[in-house]
Protein backbone atom coordinates (compact mmCIF):
# COMPACT_ATOMS: atom_id res chain seq x y z
CA UNK A 1 0.00 0.00 0.00
CA UNK A 2 1.31 3.42 -0.91
CA UNK A 3 0.65 6.57 1.13
CA UNK A 4 -0.26 9.81 -0.51
CA UNK A 5 2.27 12.60 -0.10
CA UNK A 6 -0.07 14.61 2.14
CA UNK A 7 -0.82 11.58 4.34
CA UNK A 8 2.92 10.76 4.66
CA UNK A 9 3.80 14.31 5.70
CA UNK A 10 1.03 14.35 8.31
CA UNK A 11 2.26 11.04 9.75
CA UNK A 12 5.87 12.26 10.04
CA UNK A 13 4.81 15.52 11.68
CA UNK A 14 2.64 13.66 14.21
CA UNK A 15 5.55 11.36 15.08
CA UNK A 16 7.88 14.31 15.62
CA UNK A 17 5.37 16.08 17.87
CA UNK A 18 4.83 12.96 19.97
CA UNK A 19 8.53 12.21 20.38
CA UNK A 20 9.58 15.82 21.23
CA UNK A 21 8.28 15.69 24.85
CA UNK A 22 9.96 12.33 25.31
CA UNK A 23 13.33 13.77 24.25
CA UNK A 24 12.80 16.86 26.40
CA UNK A 25 12.18 14.65 29.43
CA UNK A 26 15.06 12.25 28.71
CA UNK A 27 17.41 14.29 30.93
CA UNK A 28 16.26 14.36 34.56
CA UNK A 29 15.96 17.61 36.41
CA UNK A 30 18.61 18.70 38.89
CA UNK A 31 16.01 20.11 41.27
CA UNK A 32 15.89 18.32 44.58
CA UNK A 33 17.80 17.70 47.77
CA UNK A 34 21.59 17.41 47.60
CA UNK A 35 24.46 16.86 49.99
CA UNK A 36 27.16 19.55 49.80
CA UNK A 37 30.72 19.05 50.96
CA UNK A 38 32.56 21.74 52.88
CA UNK A 39 34.06 24.36 50.62
CA UNK A 40 37.84 24.21 50.57
CA UNK A 41 39.45 27.65 50.20
CA UNK A 42 43.22 27.91 49.69
CA UNK A 43 45.05 31.26 49.56
CA UNK A 44 48.45 31.87 48.08
CA UNK A 45 49.84 35.24 49.22
CA UNK A 46 52.35 37.03 46.98
CA UNK A 47 53.61 40.50 47.91
CA UNK A 48 51.84 41.80 50.98
CA UNK A 49 53.27 44.84 52.78
CA UNK A 50 52.20 46.46 56.03
CA UNK A 51 49.99 48.96 54.18
CA UNK A 52 47.94 46.11 52.69
CA UNK A 53 46.26 45.30 56.02
CA UNK A 54 45.50 41.81 57.35
CA UNK A 55 46.33 38.96 55.02
CA UNK A 56 43.32 37.13 53.58
CA UNK A 57 42.46 33.86 55.31
CA UNK A 58 40.14 30.96 54.39
CA UNK A 59 36.47 31.59 55.05
CA UNK A 60 35.02 28.38 53.63
CA UNK A 61 31.35 27.39 53.76
CA UNK A 62 30.44 24.34 55.87
CA UNK A 63 29.08 21.07 54.57
CA UNK A 64 25.39 20.19 54.80
CA UNK A 65 22.18 19.53 52.96
CA UNK A 66 21.13 22.00 50.26
CA UNK A 67 18.10 22.50 48.10
CA UNK A 68 18.71 23.00 44.38
CA UNK A 69 16.08 24.50 42.11
CA UNK A 70 16.55 24.34 38.33
CA UNK A 71 14.99 27.10 36.22
CA UNK A 72 15.80 26.62 32.56
CA UNK A 73 19.54 26.05 32.42
CA UNK A 74 20.28 27.93 35.66
CA UNK A 75 20.48 26.55 39.21
CA UNK A 76 19.68 28.17 42.55
CA UNK A 77 21.37 26.60 45.59
CA UNK A 78 20.15 27.30 49.13
CA UNK A 79 21.71 26.03 52.33
CA UNK A 80 25.11 25.00 53.72
CA UNK A 81 26.32 28.48 54.46
CA UNK A 82 24.49 30.78 52.03
CA UNK A 83 22.34 30.97 48.94
CA UNK A 84 24.03 30.89 45.55
CA UNK A 85 23.10 30.97 41.86
CA UNK A 86 24.98 29.72 38.81
CA UNK A 87 24.53 33.15 37.25
CA UNK A 88 27.20 34.74 39.48
CA UNK A 89 30.60 34.17 41.03
CA UNK A 90 30.88 32.96 44.61
CA UNK A 91 33.26 35.84 45.45
CA UNK A 92 31.36 38.86 46.81
CA UNK A 93 34.15 41.47 46.85
CA UNK A 94 32.81 45.06 46.64
CA UNK A 95 33.27 46.47 43.16
CA UNK A 96 33.43 43.01 41.52
CA UNK A 97 30.92 42.56 38.70
CA UNK A 98 30.20 39.78 36.22
CA UNK A 99 31.80 40.43 32.83
CA UNK A 100 30.83 37.19 31.02
CA UNK A 101 28.51 34.21 31.55
CA UNK A 102 27.75 30.98 29.74
CA UNK A 103 25.30 28.20 30.63
CA UNK A 104 24.22 24.85 29.23
CA UNK A 105 22.21 21.93 30.56
CA UNK A 106 25.18 20.59 32.52
CA UNK A 107 27.84 23.33 32.49
CA UNK A 108 28.18 26.92 33.74
CA UNK A 109 30.95 29.50 33.63
CA UNK A 110 31.21 33.02 35.04
CA UNK A 111 33.94 35.63 34.83
CA UNK A 112 33.89 38.56 37.25
CA UNK A 113 36.26 41.54 37.18
CA UNK A 114 36.63 44.94 38.78
CA UNK A 115 36.05 48.14 36.81
CA UNK A 116 38.82 49.49 34.58
CA UNK A 117 39.23 52.59 36.76
CA UNK A 118 39.24 50.64 40.02
CA UNK A 119 42.76 50.56 41.57
CA UNK A 120 41.91 47.14 42.99
CA UNK A 121 42.55 44.71 40.16
CA UNK A 122 40.68 41.44 40.67
CA UNK A 123 39.67 38.63 38.30
CA UNK A 124 37.54 35.66 39.39
CA UNK A 125 36.64 32.67 37.17
CA UNK A 126 33.90 30.29 38.37
CA UNK A 127 33.38 26.90 36.68
CA UNK A 128 30.54 24.45 37.50
CA UNK A 129 29.94 21.09 35.81
CA UNK A 130 27.24 18.51 36.56
CA UNK A 131 26.05 15.02 35.78
CA UNK A 132 22.63 13.67 36.66
CA UNK A 133 23.66 13.01 40.28
CA UNK A 134 26.88 14.98 40.93
CA UNK A 135 27.90 18.65 40.71
CA UNK A 136 31.46 20.02 40.90
CA UNK A 137 32.22 23.62 41.83
CA UNK A 138 35.60 25.30 41.19
CA UNK A 139 36.53 28.99 41.46
CA UNK A 140 39.88 30.73 41.10
CA UNK A 141 40.70 34.36 41.75
CA UNK A 142 43.69 36.67 41.41
CA UNK A 143 44.02 40.02 43.18
CA UNK A 144 46.51 42.84 42.65
CA UNK A 145 46.22 46.09 44.62
CA UNK A 146 48.53 49.08 45.14
CA UNK A 147 48.07 50.74 48.53
CA UNK A 148 50.30 53.69 49.48
CA UNK A 149 53.02 52.55 47.11
CA UNK A 150 53.02 48.90 48.23
CA UNK A 151 51.97 45.95 46.08
CA UNK A 152 49.33 43.61 47.50
CA UNK A 153 48.94 40.42 45.46
CA UNK A 154 47.20 37.15 46.25
CA UNK A 155 45.49 34.20 44.58
CA UNK A 156 42.71 31.92 45.84
CA UNK A 157 41.05 28.68 44.82
CA UNK A 158 37.70 27.40 46.11
CA UNK A 159 36.22 23.97 45.44
CA UNK A 160 33.30 21.84 46.68
CA UNK A 161 31.08 19.04 45.38
CA UNK A 162 27.41 18.06 45.58
CA UNK A 163 25.76 14.60 45.52
CA UNK A 164 22.08 13.89 44.88
CA UNK A 165 19.97 12.70 47.81
CA UNK A 166 16.44 13.04 46.49
CA UNK A 167 15.40 14.25 43.05
CA UNK A 168 12.28 16.34 42.84
CA UNK A 169 9.29 14.31 41.62
CA UNK A 170 10.74 10.87 42.48
CA UNK A 171 9.63 8.63 45.37
CA UNK A 172 12.24 8.22 48.12
CA UNK A 173 11.97 4.43 48.08
CA UNK A 174 12.58 4.01 44.37
CA UNK A 175 16.33 4.05 44.52
CA UNK A 176 16.45 1.95 47.73
CA UNK A 177 14.11 -0.76 46.41
CA UNK A 178 16.03 -1.04 43.20
CA UNK A 179 19.33 -1.36 45.04
CA UNK A 180 17.94 -4.00 47.46
CA UNK A 181 16.49 -6.13 44.67
CA UNK A 182 19.70 -6.00 42.73
CA UNK A 183 21.84 -6.94 45.74
CA UNK A 184 19.65 -9.95 46.84
CA UNK A 185 19.22 -11.48 43.43
CA UNK A 186 21.80 -14.08 42.26
CA UNK A 187 24.31 -12.72 39.80
CA UNK A 188 23.28 -15.18 37.11
CA UNK A 189 19.57 -14.39 37.38
CA UNK A 190 20.30 -10.69 37.44
CA UNK A 191 22.31 -10.97 34.29
CA UNK A 192 19.51 -12.98 32.68
CA UNK A 193 16.48 -11.00 33.85
CA UNK A 194 17.82 -7.46 33.76
CA UNK A 195 18.12 -6.01 30.31
CA UNK A 196 21.13 -3.78 29.73
CA UNK A 197 20.22 -0.13 30.04
CA UNK A 198 20.58 1.84 26.82
CA UNK A 199 23.67 4.00 26.74
CA UNK A 200 22.56 7.66 26.59
CA UNK A 201 23.91 9.71 23.76
CA UNK A 202 26.93 11.74 24.82
CA UNK A 203 26.13 15.41 25.01
CA UNK A 204 28.66 17.69 23.32
CA UNK A 205 30.85 19.09 26.08
CA UNK A 206 32.00 22.70 26.25
CA UNK A 207 35.54 21.37 26.59
CA UNK A 208 35.48 19.59 23.22
CA UNK A 209 36.72 22.82 21.64
CA UNK A 210 38.89 24.45 24.31
CA UNK A 211 40.11 28.01 23.97
CA UNK A 212 43.52 29.61 24.37
CA UNK A 213 45.57 29.10 27.54
CA UNK A 214 44.33 31.42 30.28
CA UNK A 215 45.65 29.89 33.48
CA UNK A 216 48.67 27.95 34.76
CA UNK A 217 48.57 25.97 37.99
CA UNK A 218 51.60 24.31 39.55
CA UNK A 219 51.29 22.08 42.62
CA UNK A 220 52.54 22.30 45.25
CA UNK A 221 53.59 25.93 45.68
CA UNK A 222 56.33 24.85 48.14
CA UNK A 223 58.22 21.58 48.53
CA UNK A 224 60.67 20.46 51.23
CA UNK A 225 63.37 18.05 50.01
CA UNK A 226 66.60 16.44 51.16
CA UNK A 227 69.88 16.34 49.19
CA UNK A 228 69.78 13.59 46.56
CA UNK A 229 65.95 13.43 46.38
CA UNK A 230 63.78 13.81 43.28
CA UNK A 231 60.30 15.27 42.93
CA UNK A 232 57.97 16.06 40.01
CA UNK A 233 55.78 19.14 40.16
CA UNK A 234 52.29 18.82 38.69
CA UNK A 235 51.22 21.48 36.21
CA UNK A 236 47.80 22.18 34.71
CA UNK A 237 47.02 24.57 31.87
CA UNK A 238 43.40 25.60 31.39
CA UNK A 239 41.42 27.98 29.19
CA UNK A 240 39.09 30.73 30.40
CA UNK A 241 36.23 28.23 30.90
CA UNK A 242 38.38 25.95 33.06
CA UNK A 243 38.93 23.25 30.43
CA UNK A 244 42.26 21.48 30.77
CA UNK A 245 44.61 21.88 27.81
CA UNK A 246 47.47 19.69 26.68
CA UNK A 247 49.95 22.56 26.68
CA UNK A 248 53.10 22.08 28.72
CA UNK A 249 54.95 24.96 30.36
CA UNK A 250 58.69 25.44 30.09
CA UNK A 251 60.68 24.87 33.30
CA UNK A 252 63.83 26.56 34.54
CA UNK A 253 65.72 27.30 37.75
CA UNK A 254 65.46 31.04 38.52
CA UNK A 255 68.07 31.08 41.29
CA UNK A 256 68.66 30.30 44.93
CA UNK A 257 71.24 28.84 47.31
CA UNK A 258 70.36 25.20 46.82
CA UNK A 259 71.91 23.17 43.99
CA UNK A 260 69.02 21.72 41.98
CA UNK A 261 68.17 21.07 38.36
CA UNK A 262 64.78 20.80 36.68
CA UNK A 263 63.89 18.68 33.67
CA UNK A 264 61.48 19.43 30.84
CA UNK A 265 58.57 17.61 32.53
CA UNK A 266 58.90 19.50 35.83
CA UNK A 267 61.02 16.91 37.60
CA UNK A 268 63.37 18.48 40.15
CA UNK A 269 66.57 16.70 41.20
CA UNK A 270 68.50 17.91 44.24
CA UNK A 271 72.26 17.49 44.10
CA UNK A 272 73.66 15.17 46.77
CA UNK A 273 76.17 17.87 47.76
CA UNK A 274 73.60 20.68 47.85
CA UNK A 275 73.74 22.95 50.89
CA UNK A 276 70.66 23.90 52.83
CA UNK A 277 68.74 26.71 51.22
CA UNK A 278 66.02 27.55 48.75
CA UNK A 279 65.72 27.37 44.97
CA UNK A 280 63.13 29.13 42.81
CA UNK A 281 61.59 27.05 40.00
CA UNK A 282 59.72 28.92 37.24
CA UNK A 283 57.14 27.47 34.84
CA UNK A 284 56.46 29.73 31.83
CA UNK A 285 53.82 29.71 29.11
CA UNK A 286 52.48 32.36 26.70
CA UNK A 287 54.66 35.09 28.13
CA UNK A 288 53.54 34.54 31.74
CA UNK A 289 55.29 32.58 34.45
CA UNK A 290 54.52 31.13 37.86
CA UNK A 291 57.11 30.52 40.55
CA UNK A 292 57.32 27.69 43.09
CA UNK A 293 59.85 27.16 45.88
CA UNK A 294 62.03 24.16 46.70
CA UNK A 295 63.56 24.12 50.17
CA UNK A 296 66.53 21.81 50.74
CA UNK A 297 67.16 20.68 54.31
CA UNK A 298 69.68 18.27 55.70
CA UNK A 299 68.37 15.00 57.23
CA UNK A 300 69.09 16.41 60.70
CA UNK A 301 66.94 19.49 60.13
CA UNK A 302 64.28 17.98 57.87
CA UNK A 303 61.91 16.84 60.62
CA UNK A 304 62.18 20.14 62.45
CA UNK A 305 61.27 22.11 59.33
CA UNK A 306 58.46 19.70 58.53
CA UNK A 307 56.96 20.23 61.98
CA UNK A 308 57.31 24.01 61.79
CA UNK A 309 53.90 24.24 60.10
CA UNK A 310 52.45 24.91 56.67
CA UNK A 311 53.51 21.54 55.22
CA UNK A 312 51.81 18.15 55.14
CA UNK A 313 53.45 14.82 55.90
CA UNK A 314 54.99 14.76 52.41
CA UNK A 315 56.66 18.12 52.90
CA UNK A 316 54.28 19.90 50.54
CA UNK A 317 51.81 22.77 50.80
CA UNK A 318 48.17 22.17 49.94
CA UNK A 319 47.85 25.25 47.74
CA UNK A 320 48.99 25.79 44.18
CA UNK A 321 50.94 28.56 42.51
CA UNK A 322 48.74 30.17 39.85
CA UNK A 323 49.34 32.48 36.90
CA UNK A 324 46.36 34.00 35.06
CA UNK A 325 47.49 34.50 31.47
CA UNK A 326 44.40 36.39 30.35
CA UNK A 327 44.89 39.26 32.77
CA UNK A 328 48.62 39.17 33.30
CA UNK A 329 48.12 38.97 37.10
CA UNK A 330 50.21 36.26 38.74
CA UNK A 331 49.60 34.36 41.91
CA UNK A 332 51.98 32.59 44.22
CA UNK A 333 54.36 35.43 44.87
CA UNK A 334 54.89 36.15 41.19
CA UNK A 335 52.05 38.60 40.82
CA UNK A 336 53.03 42.13 39.90
CA UNK A 337 50.59 45.02 40.29
CA UNK A 338 50.45 47.31 37.30
CA UNK A 339 51.61 50.82 38.08
CA UNK A 340 49.44 53.17 36.07
CA UNK A 341 50.90 56.34 37.59
CA UNK A 342 53.95 56.26 35.39
CA UNK A 343 51.84 55.61 32.31
CA UNK A 344 49.61 58.56 33.16
CA UNK A 345 52.66 60.80 33.55
CA UNK A 346 53.91 59.82 30.10
CA UNK A 347 50.47 60.47 28.59
CA UNK A 348 50.28 63.89 30.28
CA UNK A 349 53.79 64.83 29.11
CA UNK A 350 52.96 63.72 25.57
CA UNK A 351 49.76 65.80 25.50
CA UNK A 352 51.50 68.90 26.87
CA UNK A 353 54.40 68.49 24.45
CA UNK A 354 52.04 68.07 21.53
CA UNK A 355 50.08 71.20 22.46
CA UNK A 356 53.30 73.19 22.84
CA UNK A 357 54.47 72.04 19.43
CA UNK A 358 51.15 72.99 17.80
CA UNK A 359 51.21 76.43 19.42
CA UNK A 360 54.81 77.01 18.34
CA UNK A 361 54.03 76.06 14.73
CA UNK A 362 50.91 78.26 14.73
CA UNK A 363 52.91 81.19 16.11
CA UNK A 364 55.60 80.73 13.47
CA UNK A 365 53.02 80.63 10.68
CA UNK A 366 51.30 83.76 11.96
CA UNK A 367 54.65 85.54 12.29
CA UNK A 368 55.61 84.71 8.74
CA UNK A 369 52.21 85.78 7.43
CA UNK A 370 52.42 89.07 9.30
CA UNK A 371 55.92 89.72 7.96
CA UNK A 372 54.71 89.00 4.44
CA UNK A 373 51.71 91.31 4.78
CA UNK A 374 53.65 94.14 6.49
CA UNK A 375 53.89 96.98 3.95
CA UNK A 376 57.32 98.22 3.14
CA UNK A 377 58.09 101.72 4.43
CA UNK A 378 58.24 103.91 1.42
CA UNK A 379 59.16 107.49 0.94
CA UNK A 380 56.22 109.79 1.38
CA UNK A 381 57.25 111.85 -1.62
CA UNK A 382 55.58 110.97 -4.86
CA UNK A 383 58.45 110.78 -7.27
CA UNK A 384 58.52 109.63 -10.81
CA UNK A 385 60.27 106.39 -9.96
CA UNK A 386 57.76 103.70 -8.86
CA UNK A 387 58.42 101.57 -5.74
CA UNK A 388 59.73 98.15 -6.83
CA UNK A 389 57.00 95.46 -6.49
CA UNK A 390 59.19 92.39 -6.71
CA UNK A 391 62.71 91.47 -5.53
CA UNK A 392 63.91 91.36 -9.11
CA UNK A 393 62.63 94.82 -9.92
CA UNK A 394 64.05 96.11 -6.65
CA UNK A 395 67.48 94.72 -7.44
CA UNK A 396 67.20 96.29 -10.85
CA UNK A 397 66.44 99.69 -9.30
CA UNK A 398 69.67 99.58 -7.31
CA UNK A 399 71.80 99.26 -10.40
CA UNK A 400 73.04 102.31 -12.39
CA UNK A 401 70.53 103.25 -15.01
CA UNK A 402 71.48 102.29 -18.55
CA UNK A 403 68.48 103.83 -20.29
CA UNK A 404 65.69 106.29 -19.65
CA UNK A 405 62.08 105.29 -19.26
CA UNK A 406 59.52 106.75 -21.72
CA UNK A 407 57.73 108.40 -18.78
CA UNK A 408 60.88 110.40 -18.10
CA UNK A 409 60.78 112.00 -21.53
CA UNK A 410 59.36 115.37 -22.41
CA UNK A 411 56.72 115.52 -25.13
CA UNK A 412 59.44 116.58 -27.54
CA UNK A 413 61.47 113.43 -26.83
CA UNK A 414 64.16 115.08 -24.69
CA UNK A 415 64.95 113.66 -21.25
CA UNK A 416 63.12 115.27 -18.36
CA UNK A 417 65.39 117.11 -15.94
CA UNK A 418 65.24 116.37 -12.20
CA UNK A 419 65.10 119.01 -9.48
CA UNK A 420 66.12 119.02 -5.82
CA UNK A 421 63.07 120.20 -3.86
CA UNK A 422 65.31 121.52 -1.08
CA UNK A 423 67.91 123.63 -2.90
CA UNK A 424 65.88 123.97 -6.17
CA UNK A 425 68.90 122.88 -8.20
CA UNK A 426 68.17 121.19 -11.56
CA UNK A 427 70.02 118.01 -12.54
CA UNK A 428 70.16 115.91 -15.69
CA UNK A 429 67.70 113.08 -16.08
CA UNK A 430 68.67 109.78 -14.47
CA UNK A 431 69.76 111.08 -11.04
CA UNK A 432 67.89 110.12 -7.89
CA UNK A 433 69.49 112.14 -5.07
CA UNK A 434 70.90 115.62 -4.79
CA UNK A 435 74.70 115.49 -4.36
CA UNK A 436 74.62 118.67 -2.27
CA UNK A 437 72.12 117.80 0.47
CA UNK A 438 71.13 114.19 -0.24
CA UNK A 439 67.50 115.03 -0.97
CA UNK A 440 65.66 112.79 -3.37
CA UNK A 441 65.15 114.42 -6.74
CA UNK A 442 61.73 114.99 -8.25
CA UNK A 443 60.43 116.00 -11.64
CA UNK A 444 59.50 119.66 -11.64
CA UNK A 445 55.95 120.46 -12.50
CA UNK A 446 55.36 122.27 -15.76
CA UNK A 447 55.55 126.03 -15.32
CA UNK A 448 56.49 125.74 -11.64
CA UNK A 449 58.42 128.51 -9.96
CA UNK A 450 61.55 127.26 -8.16
CA UNK A 451 61.40 130.13 -5.71
CA UNK A 452 57.94 129.06 -4.54
CA UNK A 453 58.70 125.32 -4.07
CA UNK A 454 57.28 123.76 -0.91
CA UNK A 455 59.61 123.66 2.04
CA UNK A 456 61.36 120.29 2.68
CA UNK A 457 62.68 118.60 5.87
CA UNK A 458 65.80 116.83 7.16
CA UNK A 459 66.24 113.52 9.06
CA UNK A 460 68.04 114.23 12.35
CA UNK A 461 69.73 110.79 12.21
CA UNK A 462 71.04 110.42 8.66
CA UNK A 463 70.89 114.20 7.91
CA UNK A 464 69.25 113.55 4.54
CA UNK A 465 66.80 116.00 3.03
CA UNK A 466 63.38 115.03 1.74
CA UNK A 467 60.80 116.92 -0.36
CA UNK A 468 57.72 118.53 1.03
CA UNK A 469 54.96 116.14 2.00
CA UNK A 470 57.36 113.57 3.56
CA UNK A 471 56.97 113.62 7.34
CA UNK A 472 59.17 110.68 8.41
CA UNK A 473 62.53 109.30 7.27
CA UNK A 474 61.86 106.05 5.38
CA UNK A 475 65.07 104.47 6.73
CA UNK A 476 65.08 105.58 10.39
CA UNK A 477 61.39 106.44 10.85
CA UNK A 478 62.36 109.69 12.53
CA UNK A 479 60.16 112.79 12.24
CA UNK A 480 61.73 115.22 9.75
CA UNK A 481 62.91 118.63 10.94
CA UNK A 482 61.75 121.53 8.74
CA UNK A 483 64.56 123.08 6.72
CA UNK A 484 64.52 126.53 8.41
CA UNK A 485 64.77 125.02 11.87
CA UNK A 486 67.42 122.58 10.79
CA UNK A 487 69.49 125.34 9.12
CA UNK A 488 69.41 127.69 12.10
CA UNK A 489 70.27 125.00 14.63
CA UNK A 490 73.56 125.09 16.51
CA UNK A 491 75.06 122.33 14.44
CA UNK A 492 73.80 123.65 11.11
CA UNK A 493 74.17 127.45 11.06
CA UNK A 494 76.12 127.75 7.84
CA UNK A 495 74.76 124.99 5.66
CA UNK A 496 73.08 121.60 6.10
CA UNK A 497 76.30 119.71 5.43
CA UNK A 498 78.93 122.31 6.16
CA UNK A 499 80.51 120.51 9.08
CA UNK A 500 80.61 117.09 7.58
CA UNK A 501 82.40 116.41 4.33
CA UNK A 502 81.99 113.19 2.39
CA UNK A 503 80.54 111.54 -0.71
CA UNK A 504 77.08 110.44 -1.76
CA UNK A 505 75.79 107.88 -4.22
CA UNK A 506 73.71 109.71 -6.82
CA UNK A 507 71.69 106.54 -7.41
CA UNK A 508 70.69 105.25 -3.97
CA UNK A 509 71.65 108.27 -1.79
CA UNK A 510 73.97 106.33 0.52
CA UNK A 511 76.56 108.47 2.31
CA UNK A 512 80.26 107.57 2.43
CA UNK A 513 83.53 109.03 3.68
CA UNK A 514 85.62 111.19 1.42
CA UNK A 515 88.03 108.32 0.76
CA UNK A 516 85.34 106.08 -0.82
CA UNK A 517 85.14 105.89 -4.62
CA UNK A 518 82.19 103.58 -5.50
CA UNK A 519 78.86 102.78 -3.86
CA UNK A 520 78.92 99.43 -2.01
CA UNK A 521 75.29 98.77 -2.87
CA UNK A 522 75.01 99.39 -6.59
CA UNK A 523 78.59 100.21 -7.75
CA UNK A 524 77.78 103.77 -8.86
CA UNK A 525 80.68 106.27 -8.79
CA UNK A 526 80.36 108.50 -5.74
CA UNK A 527 80.28 112.30 -5.91
CA UNK A 528 81.44 114.83 -3.35
CA UNK A 529 78.86 116.53 -1.17
CA UNK A 530 79.13 120.29 -1.68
Amino acid sequence: MQLKPATFATTVLTALVMTAPARAQSRPTLSGTWSASAMVERWNIGEWGDKCGPKPSPQAAPSGTVTITQSGNELSISGAGRSYSTTNCWEQMPGLARSSHSASARGWSNRCTTAANDPRRATVVTTISATDDTISFDETGSYAFVLEGQNCTAAVRRSRSFRLIQREGEAPSTATATATTTASAPPAETATATAPAPTPAKEPSRCDSPGDPARIEVRPARKLMRPGEEFSFTSRVADAAGCTLKATPAWRVAGGDAKVRVEADGKVVVDTASPEGKAEIVASLSGQSVKVTVEVASPEHYDALLASGGLNAKGETEDAAVAVIATGSLGGGAAVAEDNARKRKWIFASVVGGLATVLAVAGLVMLRRSSRKRPAVADDDAGPVAVPATPSSRDESLRPRQRLDVSEMNPGGTPTEMRCPLCNTDFPAGGLYCPSDGTRLVRPAAGSDPSRSPMAGFCPTCERGFPAGVKYCPDHHEALVPAPLYNVSTARKEAPFAEKKGKICPTCGARYDAEATFCGKDGTALVLVN
